[in-house]
């Protein structure tokens, strides 16, 4: 943990200044008086963050500060992509007695696995990508279905 926190601290202690925020843009200024200004500013606010206190478990608290100390560091994180939530409008089988969900948008999902939970009108879903091109959805209970999209007329 501290090996972390000491590598943050001497990669911050080369960084930031006017007006650069990360020790990219810290990077990117061409003159070298600026440059150390911009690494000197950044390894005071990298400092802060190191003295800050963060609540919750030891776990919880070591990953709040790398956290806090990488967004100074190297930007803030992209936030997470918004979940596209689905409702089941109605379930079918095909002529081969697969099951088919239509959600509520007009997709149509063919279920794909053997699993025995089925999902039923009126549930709400996730989609979630898989590996090598599979796609799940995943109720809100946390049970799933691998599915395949079928193409919408």
């Amino acid at each position: 943990m501290y090996r972390k926190i000491a590598a943050a601290l001497l990669i911050a202690s080369f960084s930031s200044a006017l007006g650069a925020e990360t020790l990219l843009d810290c990077s990117r200024i061409e003159d070298a008086t600026d440059r150390v200004a911009c690494y000197d500013k950044l390894a005071g606010r990298v400092e802060e963050k190191l003295e800050e206190t963060y609540e919750g478990t030891t776990e919880e608290r070591v990953e709040a500060r790398n956290d806090s100390i990488a967004e100074e560091v190297v930007g803030a994180k992209e936030p997470a992509p918004e979940l596209l939530m689905l409702e089941i409008k109605k379930v079918q089988r095909d002529r081969n007695g697969r099951i088919i969900y239509l959600t509520t948008d007009g997709r149509a999902f063919r279920r794909s696995t053997g699993s025995t939970i089925t999902f039923k009108a009126g549930d709400k879903c996730t989609m979630e990508s898989g590996v090598m091109g599979s796609v799940f959805l995943i109720r809100e209970d946390g049970r799933k279905n691998k599915v395949k999209e079928l193409a919408t007329r």
